[in-house]
């Protein structure tokens, strides 16, 4: 390897003996919290670590020397001698990463890209890489890093099917630098709704894979913050599962306070799994409304979605003392320029805690995007711009200029100050002035912070 300092060779690495690997999580430009917000309370509140590379070094055999890179909050020193170098890649860091990657092997380090875009896009992944693992690392990591020590690299190292849930690994979160105020944990893996937009259920499969409760309560208690997010597609898949689990967060005094995924109309319709959520200590609750049209959400394939009962849901939710966060999608083909005062209107009626506003965003690799490039309705391919804050297709019953027009409005409706003020006012009632009263407060202050950053800063 060369020493990009002394224009030196480093000693080759000798096959079968201890490796001294990097596992890099690329910055980010886009987003609540970016590498620019890394000297600002808003990385203390919301630059939540990535659990991927975490949970890869915990099935990498300790005989290696592993280091974790949160490129948000640390630089890439190139002339540090490493063996492999692990990048864990999102469509909109794809092309930032394959020049860094290029840069890596340019001195000699082998490098491996894995995650959501080069599990879609392997052949381009490939181009930049020695290697790439598809789907889930701790299946295909472990034999790379074999082949790796006796020198036999494959070019891909495709799923063998899906990690059981009980060998989910603890996290070793002792290799993450940045601590921010929340903590997080995952209690499963897969959706079964393969809605048409999402990566989940093809990155993770369809089947959903619960980590044995013990595990996950074990892991809960190490983890040192008062409030932690739950990293699980949905805590309502298996209602079940997750009551056991509030019951033994009960029991156990765990005493989190949480944020999670959750169906809002199958949280609207059972009131004792919110009473039990609620005792275990659920502060909010994030829902993916993603459109007030009936007609859009069965196009998206969103089945579990009943728009003609949100307004019921969220009062339900809110009565139990729990926030709501809505996420809300623009752009699906049923969508016409209506749409965007219809959402506008109910969103404020509805009285919801805090807003996500998104650009339907085609990623490789969902049916979303074979749908529509078949089509020939993509007209941008620089995944940089696949921030769901950008129009890279075309609609179907409006122009691109509407799509974002149209969007930007509904923030500055939504974000407004008398608004923001009026939402701080209903959360401090909402939590009954609680320690974690700041949480939806400041919430709401990130979005619009980082919307005004993306939509209105040119």
């Amino acid at each position: 390897m060369l020493n990009t300092k002394d224009k030196t060779l480093y000693m080759p690495f000798i096959f079968g003996e201890r490796m001294k690997i990097l596992l890099i999580y690329p910055k980010l430009e886009h987003g609540v919290t970016t590498y620019k917000d890394s000297k600002t309370p808003f990385s203390k509140l919301f630059g939540n670590p990535s659990l991927t590379l975490p949970q890869l070094a915990a099935v990498t055999p300790p005989k290696h020397e592993v280091k974790i890179i949160d490129e948000n909050f640390e630089k890439v020193d190139f002339s540090d001698e490493y063996d492999l170098v692990g990048i864990s890649v999102l469509t909109m860091t794809a092309p930032y990463v394959y020049k860094m990657a290029d840069k890596f092997r340019e001195i000699g380090v082998k490098v491996v890209l894995g995650g959501y875009h080069p599990t879609a896009m392997p052949e381009e992944a490939k181009q930049h890489a020695d290697s790439v693992v598809l789907g889930e690392g701790e299946i295909g990591w472990p034999q790379l890093l074999e082949d790796m020590e006796k020198g036999k690299l494959k070019p891909f190292y495709y799923p063998n099917g899906w990690i059981e849930p009980e060998k989910i690994p603890e996290p070793r979160m002792d290799l993450i630098k940045h601590r921010p105020l929340t903590g997080c944990i995952q209690t499963s893996r897969g959706c079964p709704n393969a809605c048409e937009f999402c990566s989940t259920s093809v990155f993770l499969g369809r089947r959903l894979r619960s980590r044995p409760i013990e595990a996950v309560i074990n892991e809960m208690k190490k983890i040192p913050n008062k409030v932690i997010i739950f990293r699980d597609p949905s805590l309502t898949i298996n209602p079940a599962y997750s009551r056991t689990l509030f019951k033994e967060m009960i029991k156990q005094k765990v005493n989190k306070k949480w944020i999670a995924n959750g169906n809002i109309n199958l949280l609207g319709r059972d009131e004792k799994f919110l009473e039990l959520a609620k005792e275990a200590g659920c502060i909010s609750w994030f829902v993916g409304i993603e459109s007030i049209s009936q007609e859009s959400l069965k196009e998206a394939h969103k089945v579990s979605n009943k728009a003609s009962e949100y307004e019921k849901a969220i009062k339900t939710i809110r009565k139990h003392g729990m926030a709501i966060v809505a996420g809300i999608i623009f752009g699906f083909d049923g969508d016409t320029p209506e749409i965007f005062d219809l959402t506008l209107e109910s969103m404020l009626e509805w009285e919801i805690d805090a807003g996500e506003f998104n650009i339907l965003t085609p990623y490789p690799g969902t049916p979303l995007y074979d749908r529509l490039d078949k089509e020939g309705r993509i007209f941008c391919k620089d995944w940089s711009k696949y921030t769901q804050s950008n129009v890279v297709y075309y609609p179907k019953n409006m122009t691109p200029k509407e799509l974002l027009e149209g969007t930007k409005k509904v923030i500055k409706g939504y974000y407004t100050m008398p608004q923001l003020l009026k939402r701080t006012y209903g959360n401090i009632r909402l939590s009954k002035l609680s320690p974690t009263s700041f949480v939806l407060p400041s919430i709401n202050v990130a979005m619009k912070r980082y919307y005004w950053r993306e939509f209105f800063a040119s």
